[in-house]
């Protein structure tokens, strides 16, 4: 028999690298080329350099170890899986591929059911509205995340992106830390993670900060809804006429109507400013009336104890019919010339004429409904489907009038004119037109007397032209004696605040930029009576655990059983 004595490579012929170390070098460089091509945004030098590092391995490789890079390529390993090998390669390169191609065009699809990383059919139609407006400022989300909600934070940085995406670039969002910049979270009221604020860019880069709106809890609704408010920032001004023996927005005889005006420059940052009829009256002056460029403006008169001058009335009705807005609370005439602004006799020819309105000079009285004397009536017979009498206001609301003018309407209205009562008194109540007894004392009714109930306030709209008017027989609505009592079941203030609104159109505007998505199926709640209840606690109690139990006891029994017969 003869020895084969096995062939050993001189040691002088070793290579100086083991092959298998170039196998490990390609290995880990084809892994950082497909880090570098999953985690940058461009694949760049980086990539290449991995890839081309490869390659050049495994070529050393199949150099330096020829047999064993044959045995790869033709053993039966490679006849066997290869193929397999190769298509999943195939396969994860090309999957590379079309990562990169979806993330470069930043193509998106939302899985989830309730699409909760993209924009719904509402918010996406006013968010691609409001971009392509040239006049809505530039909006910036500042989210208020910590280091706690990084995953939240991912999350919601596509739906993020989704909202930038949608406006054109009109909508940017920042993440603020609040622990880090406790101060930021401090200027936007922020007091807990997870907040987000709404602000504004003025034109000159900087941040409206003091009309943001604060979202806190995250909902895309919300935030739509915050994002449309900021953007639409409305121009509405009240302008409060100076007139002898007013309520005024300073402290006076005849009272004052301050919560009233804090109420809609703090809640609403509306514009109340107290201007004269001269003001008004002057060409080129700092108030202009039927302003185009100011969303809505109302002229308000309160109280008054004497009838507006030629010229005075002049401005007032040329605003009126160039389509103004009035509302008008009326003072008492119980003076020595038993009159007052809104009972005046031009005036009056004027509502009565152009909006069928107007105040009669009488005092409204009733004996049974007063508060202290039966000169301060209160009323619930309010028309609840009028924005000014039901809006915001409780069920069991009243009004209170003070030394209240009652109002005639007109039995056939102008023309294009819709007058709607919206204040009744009491059936009980009467109006005195005889003043000189009503300053002694004389209160009583007589037969001439008025009998209620009487119409104490109501709206007047011109359909063709636009003019709104509000009359109220006292101003006891917007004083703040009577503002102090809202918080029962007076509603003077309410009643004064829907008034404005509804003049200006405040109401229509704000509605404008408001969106509800609709009721996704998901979403829809479930009902089941108390049958099917029960039912649902048999099966998920007793009859699926129970169930089981019972199976697995009637295979042991059968394995059992077949064991003994063998």
């Amino acid at each position: 028999m003869t020895d084969h004595t096995p062939e050993t490579t001189p040691e002088q012929q070793e290579p100086f690298i083991p092959p298998q170390y170039l196998l490990i070098i390609a290995g880990v460089a084809f892994l950082g080329a497909a880090v570098v091509a999953f985690t940058q945004p461009e694949f760049g030098v980086v990539g290449f350099g991995a890839i081309a590092l490869g390659v050049l391995a495994l070529l050393a490789w199949a150099f330096m170890s020829p047999q064993e890079a044959r045995a790869a390529l033709t053993g039966r390993t490679a006849r066997f899986g290869g193929l397999s090998f190769l298509v999943t390669t195939v396969f994860i390169i090309a999957m590379m591929f079309v990562y990169i191609f979806v993330r470069n065009q930043n193509i998106r699809y939302d899985l989830t059911q309730r699409d909760d990383f993209s924009l719904s059919t509402a918010s996406e139609e006013a968010i691609a509205t409001l971009g392509s407006d040239p006049t809505v400022p530039e909006i910036r989300l500042l989210a208020f995340y910590g280091a706690q909600m990084s995953a939240r934070r991912d999350q919601d940085a596509v739906l993020f992106d989704d909202y930038v995406q949608t406006s054109n670039g009109k909508i940017s969002y920042e993440f603020v830390d609040p622990d880090r910049n406790p101060a930021m979270a401090e200027q936007y009221g922020v007091t807990m993670n997870g907040q987000i604020a709404v602000v504004a860019v003025r034109e000159d880069g900087t941040l409206d900060t003091q009309n943001a709106e604060l979202v806190n809890f995250f909902s895309q609704d919300e935030l739509t809804n915050a994002i449309l408010k900021v953007s639409a920032e409305g121009d509405f001004r009240a302008y409060i006429v100076a007139v002898e023996d007013g309520v005024s927005l300073t402290p006076s005889n005849a009272g004052r109507m301050s919560v009233l005006a804090s109420t809609l420059t703090d809640q609403l940052d509306w514009t109340v400013d107290e201007v004269t009829f001269l003001e008004l009256s002057r060409q080129g002056g700092e108030v202009t009336l039927n302003d185009p460029n100011v969303d809505g403006e109302v002229l308000v008169i309160v109280g008054g104890s004497k009838p507006l001058a030629e010229q005075e009335l002049q401005v007032l009705t040329n605003y009126l019919d160039n389509g103004g807005q009035v509302v008008l609370f009326a003072g008492n005439s119980l003076n020595a010339d038993q009159t007052s602004l809104a009972t005046g006799e031009a005036l009056s020819d004027y509502l009565f004429e152009n909006f069928g309105l107007r105040f009669r000079n009488d005092i409204v009285i009733d004996q049974q409904q007063f508060i202290q004397n039966p000169l301060i009536t209160f009323t619930g017979d309010l028309d609840r489907g009028n924005f000014i009498t039901s809006n915001g206001l409780p069920s069991q609301s009243a009004v209170v009038f003070e030394l209240a003018h009652s109002i005639e309407v007109a039995e056939t209205p102008p023309e294009n004119v819709l007058v709607t009562p919206i204040i009744r008194s009491s059936a009980t109540a009467y109006a005195k037109s005889d003043l000189d007894a009503v300053m002694n004392q004389n209160i009583e009714q007589t037969e001439d007397d008025l009998t209620g109930p009487l119409v104490l306030a109501a709206t007047a709209e011109n359909m063709q032209t636009g003019a709104r008017i509000a009359l109220f027989g006292s101003t006891s609505l917007v004083q703040d004696d009577y503002a102090l009592l809202q918080q029962g079941s007076v509603s003077n203030l309410s009643v004064a605040f829907n008034a404005f609104v509804w003049a200006t159109n405040f109401n229509d505007f704000f509605q404008r930029t408001t969106i509800v998505s609709d009721i996704r199926p998901q979403d829809t709640p479930i009902f089941a009576d108390a049958q099917t209840l029960r039912l649902i606690n048999f099966v998920t109690i007793v009859l699926l655990p129970f169930g089981v139990l019972a199976a697995g006891a009637f295979v042991w029994w059968n394995g059992r059983e077949r064991q003994r017969a063998a």
